[in-house]
């Protein structure tokens, strides 16, 4: 096993890897450490707030990397990167989730780059005596020049997370700069060419298993929309006309069982007069370089001017003439956005195993209840049978939860 020193850089091939691999980080420290993996494009730059991987974020769009957090401070991140146009270059960062801590307190650690079969290939440590008062540490650096290199990087930051984000071209709003990470301010990061900024939100509540929930309170003096998003990656066949997933909401108000949906181009909806959901517009595929996604406006006062509690599913479909491809493949997830708060229902496999049948068409990838005070998002992960086209449906209940039936009457664009 090779014994990686700072500064050093190497082609991946000289570790005998090639576009599969992961990298182990082991830091022993008496305080909680976050680690993290910014995706940068060409100009060295986070333009994208979905291609930096943390805690509540675990992979990229694409796939092409995965956080896993392990026992006693153990973070893996998977890496593949194949078809890979929009990054160029992976660093992963270490940043203290204590005010109290610095680097120079850690008791040690170590990265270890492994091949896909779990054997270590290369191996850094890290050493204390290297670091004074940073809060937090550039550790290493995957990158293509020509070939895909590694960089062993271990440089400190004084300014923890804050000093991270503005080194990728980032702006920090200067009364958030105190606490980096447990506090989670939102970060503005860099300006793309239209001068119109982008921001990170760190505190992002995300969704994975069935039943999960999170509660987002209405501001009543906020004139923001509702913004629902259905998000997917190209499957990676090679194929550019079988990654068409469309977005549908089914809503019904809790007090007369009445069925109704918003669909493009079909039934697009409208956000200031009824039913207060505006469907905007179909996206017929992804590439490597781009997600697809589609997008839906939400009136926030819906409950309001409807009367009362209305429930909304959310799902994705694949017809048959988009392509027989599995849901699985596209990894769908659904992000809602109000204000300053964000929550994520993605896919999760080991939820939803059925979504992996090439014949398999719709995956219900969030479901939410809305009343006057605010809105509570719930994972779902369900699917249609196999060979169905079926469309889901809601049932309240008693209690004022919902139940979701995937039996609705199909309905085709």
């Amino acid at each position: 096993m090779m014994q990686l020193q700072q500064g050093q850089k190497l082609q991946l091939q000289q570790l005998n890897i090639q576009q599969e691999f992961s990298i182990d980080i082991q830091i022993q420290a008496s305080f909680a450490i976050d680690l993290s993996c910014f995706g940068l494009d060409a100009h060295q730059k986070l333009n994208d707030e979905a291609f930096m991987v943390f805690y509540n974020q675990p992979t990229t769009p694409d796939g092409a990397v995965n956080w896993q957090a392990q026992p006693q401070q153990n973070f893996k991140f998977k890496l593949n990167l194949v078809n890979l146009t929009q990054i160029q270059r992976f660093s992963i960062c270490a940043a203290i989730d204590d005010p109290q801590a610095t680097m120079q307190q850690i008791q040690g650690g170590t990265i270890t780059i492994k091949n896909p079969q779990g054997q270590a290939v290369a191996n850094f440590v890290l050493e204390p005596q290297r670091f004074n008062q940073e809060k937090a540490i550039m550790l290493i650096d995957i990158y293509f020049k020509d070939v895909w290199r590694l960089g062993v990087v271990a440089q400190g930051f004084n300014g923890g997370l804050a000093a991270l984000v503005e080194h990728f071209g980032g702006e920090v709003a200067k009364d958030e700069v105190a606490q980096p990470t447990s506090s989670t301010p939102q970060l503005p990061v860099s300006t793309p060419p239209n001068n119109t900024k982008s921001t990170l939100n760190l505190n992002k509540i995300q969704l994975d298993k069935t039943g999960q929930s999170h509660r987002i309170n209405l501001n009543k003096n906020s004139h923001e929309y509702l913004k629902i998003e259905a998000i997917w990656v190209d499957n990676g066949d090679g194929r550019s006309d079988n990654d068409d997933l469309d977005l549908r909401v089914g809503f019904m108000l809790q007090q007369n069982n009445k069925m109704e949906y918003v669909w493009c181009p079909s039934q697009q909806g409208a956000i200031e007069s009824y039913p207060y959901i505006h469907h905007q517009g179909d996206i017929t595929g992804a590439s490597s370089a781009q997600p697809g996604k589609e997008t839906v406006l939400v009136h926030p006062d819906i409950a309001k001017k409807l009367g009362g509690k209305v429930a909304l599913v959310f799902s994705v479909y694949s017809a048959v003439s988009n392509g027989v491809v599995s849901i699985a493949s596209l990894q769908p997830k659904m992000r809602m956005q109000y204000a300053d708060q964000l929550v994520e229902c993605v896919f999760n496999a080991n939820v939803s195993a059925k979504a992996k049948s090439r014949f398999v068409y719709t995956y219900v990838i969030g479901i939410a209840i809305i009343d006057e005070q605010g809105i509570t998002l719930q994972h779902s992960g369900m699917t249609s049978g196999r060979f169905s086209e079926d469309t889901p449906r809601i049932i309240w209940k008693k209690d004022d939860t919902v139940e979701i039936k995937v039996d609705g009457q199909p309905m085709f664009k």
